[in-house]
């Protein structure tokens, strides 16, 4: 079989090579345009990671692999002088605000407190909130989002 006009066809697939160029470009602008980092809601952030549970052996030398709550792990760390836990929760706010100075999270517990992060500015969402701890006591979050 031959073709008698070969523009249709050209101008077939032009038409269908147009439609999926503006596919991909359009799912690029929609794959990339996550929400805006500043509207991170400071009660949500500290509701989220505080809520967490965790293992255990991922913290400790131990075959240990119970779970237990982030407040505990806290009350540990600001017990203990470990700082494990703290930096796990700094690279979570890090990954989470993607910007340097753009948060201060203050913890308090028995009197004791540790503070992650610094803030550059001023504070767009604030949330003060306490977590009680599984052995007594109850964890005090302060974190402040710019």
């Amino acid at each position: 079989m031959r073709l008698k006009n070969r523009k249709g066809i050209t101008a077939m697939v032009d038409a269908m090579m147009f439609i999926v160029v503006m596919g991909l470009a359009v799912s690029a602008l929609f794959a990339f345009g996550g929400e805006d980092i500043q509207n991170e809601d400071a009660s949500s952030v500290s509701d989220s990671i505080f809520s967490a549970k965790l293992r255990i052996r991922d913290f400790l030398e131990t075959d240990d692999s119970k779970l237990v709550s982030m407040p505990d792990m806290v009350a540990f760390g600001i017990l203990t002088g470990d700082n494990t836990v703290f930096d796990y929760i700094e690279n979570i706010m890090n990954s989470l605000m993607q910007r340097p100075y753009s948060y201060c999270m203050e913890i308090e517990y028995n009197g004791s407190s540790v503070t992650i992060g610094r803030l550059h500015g001023d504070a767009v969402s604030s949330s003060a909130k306490e977590f009680t701890a599984t052995y007594g006591g109850s964890v005090a979050v302060f974190l402040s989002i710019c």
